[in-house]
């Protein structure tokens, strides 16, 4: 039992560091969600799993499934035993999460376009959205490329490697 008590406080560890780093796009029991269904031996974690381990109300893991679903990150079943939810990392959800930031940096593309046309806007603000615009638009175009070059590099290294780039040492 101490064992597995060690690990819990591993486990919960990593989710409270990852909550951390992802506070500022997700509250952080999303990202203490996220954490613990990442580092966890289990295919999923049924919600009574997770108002359990991360001592949370079933309605801020469910509100919590909702938004990590939301964003392509995490899945949702239901035990046909129990049928309570079980959450589990969405299958490709790292890769996802940039294929599905196409809308957003379309729509944000968009807004900056009809402002930019604007004859009244003065060349302060207009300097600060060009800039947003030409580095979005410069990184979205990059994204693609990317995202197919690591899928590639994936299929052949599989699932166990650890990429490193090249000209840097590991850490």
């Amino acid at each position: 039992m101490p064992q597995e008590d060690e690990k819990s406080r591993s486990q919960l560890a990593f989710a409270d560091g990852l909550a951390e780093v992802f506070a500022r796009q997700v509250p952080r029991m999303a990202g203490r969600m996220l954490g613990l269904l990442l580092i966890t031996d289990e295919p999923r974690l049924s919600s009574k799993d997770l108002v359990d381990q991360l001592g949370a109300s079933a309605a801020t893991v469910s509100n919590m499934g909702r938004l990590l679903i939301g964003l392509g990150l995490v899945e949702r079943t239901v035990s046909p035993e129990t049928r309570r939810d079980l959450f589990a990392i969405a299958p490709n959800a790292w890769v996802g999460t940039y294929r599905d930031g196409e809308r957003y940096i379309t729509e944000v593309l968009a807004l900056a376009d009809r402002v930019l046309a604007d004859p009244d806007l003065t060349d302060i603000p207009r300097a600060r959205l060009r800039e947003l615009r030409n580095l979005y638009t410069f990184v979205w175009a990059e994204i693609p490329d990317l995202v197919s070059r690591y899928e590639q590099w994936r299929e052949a290294n599989g699932p166990e490697a650890l990429y490193q780039p090249p000209g840097r040492s590991s850490t």
